[in-house]
């Protein structure tokens, strides 16, 4: 025999009452190790027993199942800011206004965006009979990214069989574990592929899905904190086809004002006394499957 295991199909010739294949005069004996089958029995009921072989003495058809899992992000990020100071001049000795150490009576400036300073310009304004500069500095820095990440997890396995391919890392973090002690523990972060397919008898493939996504984010107290997406379902998809299972949309939009009290809201003249920062950003998690079954070999 080649697929079914020779003692399996022992126990069915076997069966007791009107289950039991063989005679009562017949008798059969399996070897585990080169999976052979002994049978001895009226020749009628072995002829019945060779058919019965024959139908269940076939491979076990498989399935390939492939998954593309696609990130998309764009983001758009706008600062917009003024530095005011004041610089003395001669001996100075005029009043109302208290500067900094160098001479800064705000400072609102653009800060900086993924590593980048922000560009500036410089301007003074005087008076010929002033004893002190006013300089602004107005400064702006702007960043657009888009970004796209692909992982394409693969899995082959027999039809009503589960099939895991996982890929990741595990990650420390503070936790507690009794009486008021604490230890480390670890999370897993992966990349999860987990399915089980049927295959139908119309050549379409059944398949109970759980796809998880997981990345490390920003550092806590307690240890580093898991983004997760997570997808789980059952979908009908025929022979090499392709289905998008789930996807999972996302926009962030925020705008911060930092400003002086009463100066920033000052029509027209209020931009000198404040900083804004805008931000708008999308993501988005698109997941295709699609199954190949494998033709079984001959």
């Amino acid at each position: 025999m080649r697929y079914p295991r020779a003692d399996d199909v022992r126990k069915l010739l076997t069966g007791s009452g009107s289950q039991r294949v063989l005679s009562k005069r017949g008798s059969v004996m399996a070897d585990a190790r080169t999976n052979l089958l002994f049978v001895t029995d009226l020749e009628a009921r072995v002829a019945q027993i060779a058919e019965l072989i024959a139908q269940i003495d076939r491979p076990t058809p498989q399935v390939m199942i492939e998954a593309r899992i696609v990130e998309g992000d764009a983001g758009f990020s706008r600062n917009l800011g003024v530095k005011l100071s004041m610089t003395p001049t001669g001996d100075s000795t005029a009043r109302g206004l208290v500067a900094g150490a160098d001479g800064a009576v705000f400072d609102l400036s653009a800060r900086p965006i993924g590593g980048f300073d922000a560009a500036t310009a410089g301007l003074t304004l005087f008076a010929a009979q002033a004893t002190r500069l006013l300089n602004v500095e107005l400064s702006a820095l702007e960043n657009e990214g888009r970004g796209q990440i692909v992982s394409s997890p693969r899995v082959i396995t027999a039809d009503r069989v589960k099939a895991i391919v996982e890929q990741g890392t595990e990650l420390p973090y503070q936790a507690k574990v009794g009486n008021g002690v604490s230890g480390v523990q670890f999370r897993r972060a992966a990349l999860k592929l987990e399915v089980e397919p049927q295959i139908t008898p119309h050549g379409h493939v059944i398949l109970d899905l759980d796809v998880s996504k997981d990345s490390v984010d920003e550092q806590t107290a307690a240890g580093p904190a898991i983004n997760t997406k997570h997808v789980q379902t059952r979908v009908e998809v025929e022979d090499r086809g392709t289905v998008a299972i789930g996807g999972i949309y996302s926009t962030d939009e925020r705008e911060d004002v930092t400003r002086v009290p009463l100066l920033g809201k000052i029509p027209v003249l209020g931009w000198l006394f404040r900083h804004t920062a805008r931000r708008n950003a999308r993501s988005e998690l698109v997941i295709f499957i699609t199954p190949h079954i494998v033709p079984a070999p001959l």
